[in-house]
């Protein structure tokens, strides 16, 4: 745990690497598959490589935080290895916004630029879970594997935070960058949240922010593209 610990300000150019493999993915499947297809296949086999395990922290997270309980309720909740109503609800609402935005995002961008937004999606996911170590503090269980996130070094998160907004100026641009500063700002009122809740966050409210930070870039780069808000700026 402490060489993982230490290796944080790394794990945004392990999103890129993931990334890279399903943008590749997905600008394969366009030579035989139309578009929107083939970006479909290609978020689902995110799932695939990554085993889902942070979409199943973001269903344990809403079925939790939605169950409208104590906080010692909620963290039983948590634990359930069953799937409740708001995590199916969850989970739903995520691939819905996921799988669709091809519907808004293929009318102004062509096959590199959205293999480039794959790419970006992964790495935002993985930027995400890393600025929320900032400083951060464990309420789950003693000897949980997301005690590893205590104690990372301010420069780390920095150095990783700082090649997250680089990649996301070089493959999206503008909007890019806008979004991927949005993701880093929403971290601080979802961190405020648990902490008021639990006292700090537990390893299914990391892993759950993934999910979250993604759907807040998918979003932030379909409004700027539709309202064409990127072409003024």
């Amino acid at each position: 745990m402490a060489k993982f610990n230490h290796s944080v300000q790394y794990l945004t150019v392990f999103g890129l690497l993931l990334g890279l493999l399903e943008g590749a993915i997905y600008f394969g499947l366009t030579f035989i598959l139309p578009s929107s297809f083939a970006w479909i296949l290609a978020i689902l086999a995110d799932a695939l490589l990554t085993g889902g395990f942070h979409l199943d922290a973001f269903a344990d997270t809403a079925d939790a935080v939605f169950s409208s309980r104590t906080p010692d309720k909620m963290r039983v909740i948590m634990k359930d290895s069953r799937l409740g109503t708001m995590g199916v609800l969850a989970l739903i609402t995520y691939y819905a916004v996921m799988l669709n935005s091809i519907a808004v995002l293929g009318k102004t961008l062509n096959h590199w630029q959205l293999a480039g937004l794959i790419v970006l999606l992964t790495t935002t996911a993985k930027a995400g879970l890393t600025i929320l170590t900032w400083h951060m503090h464990y309420a789950g269980e003693q000897g949980g594997l997301a005690e590893m996130w205590q104690g990372v070094k301010t420069w780390q998160i920095v150095f990783g935070e700082i090649i997250y907004l680089i990649l996301s100026v070089f493959l999206a641009g503008i909007s890019g960058l806008i979004s991927a500063v949005i993701v880093l700002v929403s971290a601080w009122p979802y961190r405020q949240r648990f902490v008021h809740l639990f006292g700090g966050l537990t390893g299914d409210t990391i892993g759950a922010f993934t999910c979250v930070a993604q759907l807040v870039f998918l979003l932030s780069e379909m409004i700027l593209n539709y309202t064409g808000l990127v072409s003024h700026l």
